[in-house]
């Protein structure tokens, strides 16, 4: 009985991992103009994909500011603007492309109220 109660925790501990690890981190304020999101670097041709990192977005104006906690994506920080989004996103899902000297991808959960202001943006590039 023992036995059986000590595979039963450690397959829902397990569960538990699994489910921690497949959750999108997304929060984002009731304007749409600042939130927790997950970006990467445009992919090289003929290398890996780099991985989704988790960023802080602030949209002012025009620009979208990406910020990271600690040293490990400071790649992404920096000022973009929203130039495109992708034709065929995951599922719930929408990708929208960021360009400044370097171009980033985010990622954003379609029911977010983010999406409206990602696609304001979108549509107001000129």
């Amino acid at each position: 009985m023992e036995m059986l109660l000590g595979v039963i925790v450690v397959a829902v501990c397990g569960l538990l991992a699994w489910a921690a690890f497949r959750i999108e981190p997304h929060w984002c304020s009731k304007d749409g103009r600042r939130m927790i999101a997950r970006a990467q670097h445009l992919p090289e041709p003929h290398k890996s994909a780099p991985r989704w990192n988790e960023v802080r977005v602030f949209v002012d104006e025009n620009t979208v500011i990406l910020r990271t906690r600690g040293v490990r994506a400071t790649g992404l920080r920096g000022e973009y603007r929203v130039v495109g989004k992708s034709p065929a996103p995951p599922k719930k899902q929408e990708i929208y492309v960021l360009r400044s000297d370097k171009e980033v991808f985010i990622r954003i959960p379609r029911d977010s109220r983010a999406i409206k202001t990602f696609e304001a943006l979108l549509n107001d590039k000129s």
